[in-house]
């Protein structure tokens, strides 16, 4: 009588545990995927309309992700590079999609810099502090650096114009699981490819660890809707 009691004491006990403990305890689910999203919204965008769309198009992607049970719990970080030296907007697809009105705002095209060396320390900063264990990355732009203080020289610009080497894209990529280059401009699709064949990044494309794609403004265009592609 006593053993059977016991026994049925440890079974509820186990079974109350089970519905306790958070949804991971049990090792059962991987953590959701950390999404940063880099936004060239400086004075360097040739096409605003083609760079507004293609931001647009990718951030309601991302809310979407708020329909699978796999990354309804993903964390978002944008950062623009008009204002890179801190995150423009961070929260769950699902704030995505209540706050996406603001967000557009906040990336807004300005005649100002464009600074992709501090865009991507921001990033390598947060990355630091929050260790995701499943990093994946997007770049919205020509990438083209125009760094603070912008104001200084001529102004003028040559393309193609090589990768700062202060870029963290690289050395990123090489923690990533997904990267996607969008709307880069026609000369500079050579030099992002130069600057993460140099970090190693390429080796990781070919070995399947890295999901990589980086596209042009057509074929940014017709990709549109599909970017992320599906878990």
């Amino acid at each position: 009588m006593l053993a059977q009691l016991l026994k049925s004491t440890i079974l509820a006990v186990a079974f109350a545990l089970q519905f306790s403990l958070p949804a991971n305890a049990w090792g059962d689910e991987e953590e959701a995927p950390t999404f940063f999203v880099v936004i060239e919204n400086g004075g360097v965008v040739t096409d605003p309309e083609g760079q507004t769309e293609a931001a647009r198009l990718t951030l309601s992607e991302l809310t979407d992700l708020r329909r699978r049970r796999a990354t309804r719990d993903a964390t978002i970080h944008i950062i623009t590079s008009s204002n890179p030296t801190e995150i423009t907007w961070s929260g769950s697809p699902e704030q995505l999609y209540e706050q996406g009105a603001h967000v557009m705002e906040a990336i807004a095209i300005r005649p100002t810099c464009s600074d992709l060396t501090l865009s991507w320390e921001q990033v390598r900063t947060t990355v630091r502090i929050t260790r995701p264990s499943d990093l994946r990355l997007l770049h919205i732009g020509p990438f083209i650096h125009a760094g603070y203080p912008c104001d200084q020289g001529d102004g003028l610009i040559t393309l193609p114009q090589a990768v700062p080497a202060e870029v963290q894209l690289g050395s990123l990529a090489m923690d990533a699981s997904f990267l996607r280059i969008l709307n880069v401009h026609a000369d500079q699709d050579e030099m992002v490819l130069e600057h993460l064949e140099s970090a190693g990044a390429l080796e990781r494309v070919a070995s399947g660890e890295l999901n990589f794609d980086l596209m042009d403004r057509a074929r940014t265009k017709a990709g549109l809707g599909q970017v992320l592609g599906r878990d």
